[in-house]
């Protein structure tokens, strides 16, 4: 078996973090459940280290929190004038990521933060990563009533920064990995 890289190894584990990241994301989204977890908001490491709450901006509008996101996203589901809920269903076309930083260690645990140890440093070297994650897609709001509006296209942008609380686990993977600090969502 060939040896890659640590850059190589950075880059795929960069594209399998997204993917997971993303597949989780979109299913909670299209099967109506609350993604507000997925948010550095609700963990204790980043809110001890006083990191400033995830920055939300959907079509324009900045949105104070996860959970409120969660409420707008609930709405839409409803259809007009029944009050009933529609079915929102979210497909992803495409995704790009991009490390920022390969080496994050805001609120890292003190043993990260201290870098002494070499082996906690060498099996979290390619999960201490901060990245940007570029998504392209189409929505479907409502459901099989006359007039369903069609398919809109959308885009997200996410910046990823790690979730401690998982990455010291070994071999951990799967889209808690990972929490988002930044989030710009635009439907057209």
């Amino acid at each position: 078996m060939a040896t890659i890289s640590k850059d190589e190894a950075i880059i795929r584990s960069s594209g399998e973090a997204a993917r997971a990241f993303t597949d989780w994301y979109y299913t909670q989204l299209t099967d109506g459940k609350p993604i507000a977890s997925a948010y550095i908001n609700s963990n204790a490491k980043y809110l001890a280290a006083s990191h400033p709450p995830a920055d939300i901006c959907i079509n324009g509008t900045v949105v104070a929190t996860p959970e409120e996101w969660d409420a707008l996203l609930e709405q839409q589901r409803l259809i007009p004038f029944t009050g009933s809920k529609g079915k929102v269903k979210y497909e992803v076309e495409g995704f790009d990521v991009h490390v920022i930083n390969k080496d994050y260690r805001f609120a890292a645990p003190a043993e990260i933060q201290a870098a002494t140890d070499s082996k906690l440093m060498e099996r979290t070297e390619d999960a201490r990563l901060m990245m940007v994650v570029t998504v392209a897609g189409s929505v479907t709001f409502g459901g099989k009533e006359k007039g369903t509006p069609p398919k809109q296209h959308f885009s997200d942008v996410f910046v990823l920064v790690p979730n401690w609380d998982f990455v010291t686990r070994p071999k951990f993977k799967g889209h808690k990995r990972y929490l988002v600090a930044s989030h710009t969502y635009r439907a057209y």
